[in-house]
């Protein structure tokens, strides 16, 4: 299906989920912050479990680390800033597990027993702990305005990159992991969130620091791209074109959000930093 035929789904898809999730920034508290955090996190996860597991165990293994990473994600909220704690207990208690159910393989399955031990722990750290930052984030002082300056920002940047990148774009920014994306269409996307942060410094978050309306959009954008390329990157090793089909004209959760992922955690570390 061709990208033009898809945009009205795209836009659709993305207008209601946009504005479901500012929603629940807005008037959700921190209980349905951490629940819209965790809700992500587990989309993802079961994505990401569909891609490189193969095992016939894979429904049970599925069930386990999605059970496992809702108890971290659960702990976590009900003590914050454990994260540490919670994945030595996580990488514990997925290494038993592994270890114990290893008398049901014998040869390259039980390579590959082992090796699905590695995504797991891969995985949690990747889809599990990077999104806790948005409760984090949050927390903050102003966190709601600086949540949805995040949710925004990203959604702009990409917007932006889209555009310029189709219109402008000649020279590949990594042709062997994402063919599609442009130079032109990175440096497009990093010059429309400037543009949106200081926007949204004059109309809505007037108290926003100036070093945060020319940095955080410049970091923030720049790790959001790398994180679309690894998630390129992963679907490429595994020969998928999609990594779900729940999001119509988007594909899945990692499709939707790899971008988050990476740069959640680099926001929080900026407005730590430049406020």
């Amino acid at each position: 299906m061709s990208t033009h035929v898809d945009l009205p789904k795209r836009v659709i898809t993305g207008v209601i989920g946009g504005a479901t999730l500012l929603a629940v920034v807005l008037w959700g508290g921190r209980l349905g912050v951490g629940l819209l955090g965790v809700g992500l996190s587990l989309g993802m996860l079961n994505e990401w479990i569909e891609i490189t597991f193969t095992l016939s165990d894979k429904p049970e293994k599925r069930w386990v680390l999605l059970g496992f990473a809702w108890l971290v994600a659960f702990s976590n909220f009900w003590i914050p800033r454990a994260e540490y704690e919670l994945f030595l207990i996580l990488f514990v208690l997925l290494f038993s597990y592994f270890l114990f159910t290893a008398e049901r393989h014998s040869g390259p399955a039980l390579t590959s027993h082992f090796q699905e031990l590695v995504y797991s722990v891969f995985g949690s750290f990747y889809l599990v702990f990077l999104p806790l930052f948005l409760v984090l984030l949050r927390d903050l002082s102003h966190g709601v305005d600086w949540t949805i300056f995040f949710f925004l920002l990203i959604w702009t940047e990409d917007t932006a990159a889209y555009f310029v990148g189709k219109k402008y774009g000649k020279r590949k920014l990594y042709e062997r992991i994402s063919p599609k994306k442009t130079i032109e269409g990175g440096v497009g996307g990093l010059a429309g969130g400037v543009v949106f942060s200081l926007l949204y410094k004059v109309v809505i978050f007037r108290s926003m620091p100036w070093l945060s309306v020319l940095f955080i959009p410049i970091f923030v954008g720049a790790l959001s791209q790398v994180g679309d390329l690894c998630e390129s990157f992963l679907k490429r090793a595994f020969n998928k074109k999609d990594s779900g089909a729940v999001l119509p004209g988007h594909g899945g959760f990692l499709d939707r959000f790899d971008s988050f992922v990476f740069s959640l955690p680099v926001m929080y570390a900026c407005v730590r930093i430049f406020s």
